[in-house]
């Protein structure tokens, strides 16, 4: 199957000058993290649930984790790199979603978070596993806020976003995306008791809790 190829002309079409300038300003890992901790604002979706395209959030300066981690790929892409996803799994907590990247062998993300210890890491981590386990002292539940309920569980192996086409580079709304993402994918345990336990699916009805 021929990999999607970035929509350059779909993604120009809907920016105007200065946004588009902005996007292309934006080239490395760390332009875009130190932009989406500076110039976008949590998106605590006071209105509803939302799945903001990444056209949406660059106009908006608004984004959770999810959108603010596809707004990162669009950029990984349009200049390059490689658009992965790892998906953060936590039971009775939100998920987590990043950006990740290699620079000279070592493992780093990007991501947006309400918590500034769960936003992107430079690329210091010899592996995948190690920088996930980097989150994971800091990774409490946003329900309890006790900072010894420490929740994430797993870990999906990076989907390449190209995967799913490049519609959703362009589209003002990425449920189909999420929704595409979760299914079936396989996740891997911080902590296992053996190989026998180490893998499980994501848990679909958490989706609709």
């Amino acid at each position: 199957m021929e990999q999607a190829r970035f929509p350059h002309a779909a993604f120009r079409v809907l920016l105007d000058d200065g946004e588009l300038a902005l996007a292309r300003s934006l080239d490395s890992p760390e332009k875009i993290q130190a932009f989406l901790a500076v110039e976008v604002a949590y998106n605590f979706e006071p209105d509803g649930a939302t799945a903001y395209g990444p056209v949406e959030v660059l106009r908006r300066r608004t984004a959770h984790c999810f959108e603010g981690a596809i707004f990162a790929a669009a950029l990984f892409w349009l200049h390059g790199w490689e658009p992965l996803l790892v998906l953060l799994e936590a039971p009775r907590d939100f998920d987590h979603n990043l950006i990740v990247y290699r620079r000279a062998g070592l493992w780093g993300s990007v991501s947006q978070s309400r918590h500034e210890e769960l936003r992107g890491k430079p690329p210091t981590f010899a592996s995948l596993r190690e920088l996930v386990l980097s989150y994971h002292p800091d990774y409490f539940s946003d329900w309890t806020h006790d900072r010894n309920d420490l929740t994430l569980r797993g870990f999906s192996s990076p989907i390449d976003l190209r995967t799913f086409g490049s519609g959703w580079v362009a589209c003002s709304g990425a449920w189909h995306l999420y929704f595409h993402l979760v299914d079936g994918v396989r996740l891997e345990k911080l902590f296992s008791t053996g190989e026998a336990d180490r893998y499980y699916g994501y848990p679909l009805e958490d989706l609709y809790d």
